[in-house]
């Protein structure tokens, strides 16, 4: 069985999110803290569905 890790739906996803945070930075204060702080916490969720611990 494949760990989730070397799934190419989770490295997809993993890649995203850094671009995201890369991103994300340079955004000016305003949004930085509000649209960039979504994008952020979607991304996330993105690889915390993928990942679950505890489920066989």
């Amino acid at each position: 069985m494949a760990l989730y890790y070397d799934l190419p739906v989770y490295q997809d996803t993993y890649r995203l999110i850094l671009k995201i945070f890369e991103l994300t930075k340079d955004f000016p204060r305003e949004y930085k803290y509000t649209l960039g702080q979504d994008m952020k916490r979607d991304g996330l969720v993105l690889v915390r569905s993928i990942y679950r611990p505890g489920r066989c």
